[in-house]
Formats: structure tokens, sequence, C-alpha cells
């Protein structure tokens, strides 16, 4: 009889073992792309503790239930790895009255008349602040002196849509402790008058966003409970076109601050802070937030890493550096917005720390300036990752190409850009810029942020069509794949996510429809029905039952 007790226990403690290493969800009768390319497609996958702990067939797949695993039977449904926007930016929150404005060019007229009907109903001495485009931030005849006679006692700021151009009132600059002759800081500059010296209200790179930086009250003039409502809205919307990872440049507040906000919106999402590097005017670096760790407290889906420097504007200000003067400026080459020497403290700060650099850099010739800069300093650069945001130009010379790849070059493009734009001229396609298929070809990887409208099947579309220039457009899978798998190697995080695979976080979504399939203009129809992260379901739309 004790024998036959002994066994028993046993066999029970066999059953116990089973059910406790068998998964906690599977999913089956699906075709799942893994964006891993030695195996694309997988029909099933199971998942226990928020990871990946099998793939294959269904049949196999089913093999592993337990009595508690639940089931999801996909249907044929198409599912991808979650999505990750590799350079995007958070709302800063400051509160200010926002003016209305018509399209991506507004004209000057409009936006006057819209701030005269802002400064009827604000009281005074409250922000005022708009968006203008390439026409205004372009043109000589705006400026804070225009501003001035309709908004003597607001202070006012239009930022251009792209954020490397703002237009203050005279107001706004006292506010912001800013005297008619100031000198340019490190990282930004002003545009002057005739003489030299008095401020025309414009402010370029830093200078362009100072608000950010300047308030000593900076808590005291965020609108919090505003803006966490504005995250909750924003991940929401982003589960539910299935990104399920997202990396904020940290150009609105710094790493700290988003940190004490996520705590208190609670959301379900993968957030990685990269911090805004800053010079100060005796030229020592300014970096928030450096001391903290890594991981989050109270916040495991949240992580600090990275530090990024604005090099450079952009061709639509004419501001990146190139090789050829802008058609627009004769004589005008742009201009970087740190000396060589002021870039390779930045490199060998960094490197002290072992952390990964992000520059924003694009232009013919500042890539190539930049390239030469990391290249001289002796590091092992491919253990750092550093990264060229946009990096548009890094095809202009197979010596740049060179370079990146023997350095590890990680470049994160946005496909958005490739679109037509309001205002800005675009000629026939170029022999250079804005590759995608060319760096795939050269062995250099590829991520894909959208910096803008963060739906993933509007950047898909336009990576795959390319618009500017189409012989540099992806396939969807390699489209999928830069938004996944190399956005992961891109932050550091390739062990952990990007892939569906073993040993990966279950981080997935299941697609309305199959994006590598539907005919092109269809691709904007395209949602996620149901989102995992780290295994949960974070959004449904109840379509699919699980049981």
């Amino acid at each position: 009889m004790r024998a036959f007790f002994v066994l028993l226990l046993l066999l029970l403690s066999c059953s116990l073992s089973l059910q406790a290493q068998s998964p906690d969800l599977i999913l089956t009768n699906g075709r799942i792309f893994t964006s891993d390319t030695s195996q694309l497609y997988v029909e099933a996958l199971a998942i226990r503790n928020g990871r990946i702990m099998a793939a294959g067939r269904s049949a196999d797949i089913e093999k592993l239930a337990g009595r508690q695993t639940k089931r999801l039977n996909l249907s044929g449904m198409l599912v991808v790895p979650g999505f990750n926007d590799a350079h995007n930016h958070l709302p800063d929150g400051l509160k200010a009255v926002k003016i209305p404005t018509n399209g991506m060019d507004p004209t000057w007229q409009s936006v006057l008349d819209s701030l005269k009907k802002a400064v009827a109903r604000t009281p005074k001495g409250e922000w005022i602040e708009g968006t203008i485009g390439i026409s205004i931030a372009n043109s000589p005849e705006a400026t804070r002196f225009v501003l001035d006679k309709i908004a003597p006692d607001h202070p006012v700021r239009l930022l251009s849509w792209w954020g490397h151009v703002g237009l203050f009132n005279t107001r706004g600059l006292r506010s912001l402790g800013i005297a008619d002759d100031q000198p340019d800081p490190k990282g930004g500059f002003y545009e002057r008058m005739p003489d030299g010296r008095t401020l025309t209200g414009k402010g370029y790179e830093k200078n362009a966003w100072s608000p950010h930086t300047r308030y000593a009250d900076l808590a005291s003039r965020r609108d919090e409970a505003a803006t966490i409502a504005v995250f909750k809205g924003l991940t929401s919307a982003l589960l539910k076109a299935g990104v399920t990872s997202y990396q904020n440049m940290c150009t609105g507040a710094t790493a700290t601050d988003y940190i004490r906000l996520w705590k208190k919106a609670g959301l379900p999402f993968r957030l990685r802070l990269i911090r805004w590097g800053d010079m100060n005017m005796d030229g020592s670096l300014s970096i928030p937030a450096k001391d903290l760790p890594a991981t989050v407290p109270d916040l495991p889906l949240a992580t600090v890493s990275g530090t990024k420097w604005l090099l450079e504007g952009t061709p639509l200000e004419s501001g990146a550096e190139q090789v050829d003067p802008y058609p627009n400026r004769p004589g005008w080459y742009g201009r970087m917005n740190y000396s060589l020497p002021e870039i390779e403290q930045m490199c060998r700060e960094a490197i002290t720390r072992h952390d990964q650099l992000h520059f924003h850099i694009g232009g013919t010739r500042s890539i190539g300036k930049l390239l030469d800069v990391m290249a001289a300093i002796p590091v092992d650069w491919k253990a750092l990752r550093p990264r060229f945001e946009h990096g548009d130009e890094i095809d202009y010379s197979p010596e740049y190409l060179k370079k990146a790849q023997d350095m590890g070059v990680i470049i994160v493009q946005n496909p958005t850009h490739f679109a037509p734009i309001d205002g800005f001229p675009v000629g026939p396609p170029p022999t250079h810029g804005m590759a995608m298929k060319t760096l795939l070809n050269q062995h250099i990887p590829l991520a894909i942020g959208s910096d803008g409208p963060f739906n993933p099947y509007l950047n898909i579309m336009f990576a795959t069509t390319h618009p500017r220039r189409p012989g540099e457009a992806l396939t969807r899978e390699q489209a999928v794949i830069a938004y996944t798998r190399t956005a992961a190697y891109a932050e550091l995080a390739e062990q952990d996510k990007g892939t569906l695979t073993v040993g990966k976080v279950a981080d997935l979504a299941v697609m309305s429809q199959n994006i590598f399939t539907v005919p092109v203009p269809k691709l904007l129809q395209t949602e996620s029905i149901l989102t995992m992260v780290n295994g949960v379901i974070v959004y449904d739309a109840g379509l699919l039952k699980t049981n």
C-alpha cells in the first residue's frame, strides 16, 4: 500500500511539473512573420511567462498545451513582431494657446490672422504657439517686429513643423531671457538684422525650441494632467497600429521628466528614452539624466540609454552642410552646429560611458566630416553601435559607405520624409540621398523610425515605393524587418525583442489584412486586431477569441 501511495505521489508530481512547463498561451493556424531570415514564417507560437517558448507547426505547438493553456486560433491571419518606432518625439506638454494653421505651408497672412484671433481671447502674459512651414521659415518678411504689432503683450513662438526653425516675438524672447543682441549659444544661432547684432526673432536649432530648456520653472509651465491624457491617447493609437516599442528623442523634456509622467500614465508600452545632449558656453557638455540607470524602477517596460546630438539643420531651411551651394542661396553651403573638436569631445565622452551615440546628420559634406572624426578615434565603434539619425547623404560617396560599414554605423531612416512636401520643390530623382536599398546591399544596418506620423503602414508604403528615389525602394518584407528586427538592434535590444523566435519577448500584432500582398493603396487601411506586449494582450478589437 505504501508503494502505491509513493507511485501516486510521483505521478502527481510529474503531472504538476509538466503543467508548470506548459505554455500560458498558444497561437495556432496563422501566417506568422518572424523577421528572422533563417525562417521567415511559422504557423504557431507557444508563449510562457511573456516569452516565446516554441515556434513551428500548429500540430507540434498544440502538443505542448496543458490544461491551463489558453488557445488563440489565428484562422490564417498574418502576425508580425510589434513595430518598433526607432525615432520619434513625445510632446512636451507646455502650456500655451495653440493657433490653427492651414496645411503644412500656411501663408504668412493666414498665420497673422490666426494670431490676431488668439490674442483677442487669451489673457495677457500667456504663451501663444503655432506651426509654420517652409515659406515662412525662409521668408525675410517674417520677423518679430511684425508679430509685436499684433501681440505686444503675449509671448509668441511659431515653430516650424520639422522643429529646426522658431520665430519669437519680442515678448517671447524677453520671457526666455534673450536680449536684442544675444550672442549665439553653442549648438544654435539667431538670425540678425543687417546691422549684424539685432535679432530678427528667428532662432535655429536649439534656439528654435529653447523654451524646453530655458524655463527655470518648467514643471509649473507643464500641464501634467493634459500631458498624461495625451500619452494615454497616443499609446492607445500606437497599440491599435501594432506599434509596441517607441524610441523617444528627449527634445520636449528630460528623461527624468518623462519617467515621472510615464509612471502616472501607467502605460503598457515599451518606451526607450534617449537623452538630448547640449553644450554650455564654456564648451562643457550638458547631458540631462546622464546618471540615470538604464532600467527604471517600477517601470519594467521603460529604459534610458543613448545620447543624441543635433549636429546640423536640414535642407528645408538650408541648414545641412553640403558640398554644393544651395540653389536658392548662392554661395551658401549650410553649416554644422558644432566644430569638429567639439564633436570629438562628444564622441570621447560617450566612449567613456560606453554610451550609444545618436547623431542628427544628413548633409553631403557634414557626413564626411563626422565619419573622419570618428575614424580618427581608436575605439571599437561596432561595439558602441553609433547611429546616424536620417543620415540622408551617406551614399553620396563610396568612401562614406565604406567607413560607415567598417565602423558599424546604423542608419535610422524616416520613410515619410520621402513624400512630397508643400513649399519644397522636388526635381527629378537624385543620384544619391535617402538611400535604403543601397544600405542593405552594403550590409549597413537600416532601421525605420517615423519622426512624424507614426502609422507603420504609411511608412511601409513610402519605404516600398520611395517617391523621391524609386530605385532605393525596399520589399515589404525588408521594410518590416527594418521596422522590427533592425530597430531592436539599433537600441541594443536584439537579444530580447525584434523577432518572433524562441526566447524573445512576445511582442506581436495580428494584422487586419496581409500587408505583404494587398495592393499599395490598401496598406493604409491596415490596423492591428490584437496586440501583445510581453505576452499580455494590450489591445483587442474582439475579432479573435481565446479559449
